[in-house]
């Protein structure tokens, strides 16, 4: 259980309407296709999600598994990670 270790960095791009959308919330989607945050415009932004050691009851209120945001591209910080993956052929 890494829950609360780092926000774990995902393939997806971040579509702040995404799950408004129609279909959208079907099992094993693909995410959308290309990236839109109406705060950041003219940046592609990645999905980030969980929480890290770095949140607190007093500033982190979507501190769950299932929050979600966006990151740049070209963001690194102490507290995003990713998780490594293989099939189990």
């Amino acid at each position: 259980d890494m829950a609360g270790n780092v926000w774990e960095w995902c393939a997806d791009w971040f579509d702040m309407r995404y799950y408004q959308k129609e279909g959208a919330q079907q099992a094993n989607t693909q995410g959308p296709g290309d990236a839109f945050n109406p705060n950041m415009p003219y940046q592609s932004e990645k999905v980030i999600r969980g929480g890290s050691f770095l949140c607190s009851d007093d500033y982190c209120s979507g501190y769950r598994n299932a929050r979600r945001m966006g990151s740049t591209v070209d963001t690194g910080l102490n507290h995003t990670g990713f998780r490594c993956v293989k099939d189990a052929d």
